[in-house]
């Protein structure tokens, strides 16, 4: 009985609240790094950076460039696609980035995206935009892309992709024409309109 009261009276000694610490950490401790890490930034420089590896992205698979595409895209990324409406229910199917390539010899498409929200916390960003695709100038479903970056080197880089694919989204989406939109230069299909 004398054991457990000793413990437990050292156990409740050892809780209670003694001296402010110095600061310095206890012997044979790691000490952790509690710098702060910056605060998400909007609309930034860095956003634009951003926003130019997916719309390099986008050009890469739209016109199959697969140099280009590998350039801003890690080999051993994700991605997750989904095509549904609002009256059926899409399955999700998930692969090795390395698959998602166009091939040069494929008819070309355009995949313009707007109003992208862009958030980033030191080497992590993500992109989130609805997005339009269309087909010898034939739209063919909207959708939601969303991206995730890693700042490598000081470079970005995609390291996951999702799209849903939604035929009759278009409108719910907001889809927008002219300038709003991105990216609007190097197409080789029909140009955007």
């Amino acid at each position: 009985m004398r054991l457990v009261l000793a413990a437990s009276a050292f156990a409740l000694a050892a809780c209670s609240s003694g001296p402010a610490p110095s600061g310095a950490p206890p012997a044979g401790s790691a000490r952790l790094d509690q710098t702060p890490i910056a605060a998400p930034r909007f609309g930034t420089t860095e956003d634009e950076a951003i926003l130019k590896v997916v719309d390099t992205f986008l050009l890469a698979l739209g016109n199959g460039d697969r140099e280009l595409q590998k350039s801003v895209e890690y080999s051993d990324g994700v991605l997750a696609i989904s095509r549904f409406t609002k009256d059926t229910p899409g399955t999700v199917r998930r692969m090795p980035a390395s698959q998602n390539q166009n091939s040069p010899a494929r008819d070309p498409f355009v995949e313009v995206y707007w109003n992208p929200e862009v958030q980033v916390r030191g080497p992590f960003a993500q992109v989130w935009a609805p997005y339009e695709l269309r087909d010898n100038g034939a739209v063919v479903h909207c959708g939601i892309d969303a991206f995730q970056l890693v700042k490598d080197a000081g470079a970005w880089k995609i390291h996951a992709s999702m799209s849903s694919m939604e035929p009759d989204a278009c409108a719910a989406l907001g889809a927008q024409s002219g300038s709003a939109r991105r990216p609007l230069d190097g197409w080789k299909e029909t140009p955007n309109q």
